[in-house]
């Protein structure tokens, strides 16, 4: 008994680990931490992490992703090699607005695991989010070098080369989703591009004839 008071007592106090910032305030949800180490736990942490990143209610989002933060807080220092809680961290921080925080549990997942593909997917998410789309880029290349089965991964590298007008890796990349997720919206957006893209090689060709004829 006397361990789990001391326990509740550094955690709470402890505001580089659980407190969460937004707009310059500092607060603790109320979480009861003597279930730390407990499946109960971990699956409360895990509901509020899902709610938070599903909701379409900014208002339950933001709560439920204050409530995430704490518990993950909690549990990435009971097991600081753990690359999936310090991901969700970055993702939940991200939901709040804290950049910095959410960069820095990116980085801090990489760093637990350089081959852990999920943690550059989520960095590539967040870059893409930005529209910085060249950095999201080399975020998602990482991925899928490790692997190339993710759906999200290989659309989204797609549609950055579409944007980029590279067509021919664009459908390199969304054929691939296809086969992974196959759906009417993917399947429309590939024919389009590979009209575009005949319609380009075969204006080149022609330009190409034209110049070799003069």
């Amino acid at each position: 008994m006397l361990r789990i008071i001391i326990l509740l007592a550094v955690i709470l106090i402890s505001q580089n680990v659980f407190a969460v910032e937004k707009g310059g305030i500092e607060y603790t949800p109320k979480i009861d931490y003597s279930l730390i180490n407990t499946k109960e736990f971990e699956d409360k942490a895990f509901q509020y992490y899902t709610i938070a990143t599903k909701s379409a209610i900014e208002e339950e989002k933001i709560q439920n992703a204050e409530y995430a933060v704490g518990c993950y807080r909690a549990l990435l220092s009971k097991h600081q090699d753990n690359p999936v809680y310090s991901l969700r961290l970055a993702q939940l921080y991200e939901i709040l607005g804290q950049n910095r925080y959410a960069k820095e549990f990116y980085y801090r997942t990489l760093s637990i695991d350089e081959n852990y593909a999920p943690g550059y997917e989520g960095f590539g998410d967040y870059y893409y989010n930005r529209e910085e789309y060249r950095r999201a880029l080399k975020q998602y290349n990482e991925a899928y070098i490790r692997d190339n089965s993710i759906y999200n991964v290989n659309n989204k590298i797609g549609t950055i080369y579409q944007k980029l007008g590279d067509t021919q890796s664009a459908l390199k990349y969304l054929n691939e989703a296809y086969k992974i997720n196959p759906s009417e919206e993917l399947n429309a957006k590939i024919r389009l591009l590979e009209e575009l893209n005949s319609s380009n090689t075969l204006y080149y060709k022609n330009t190409r004839i034209h110049f070799v004829e003069d």
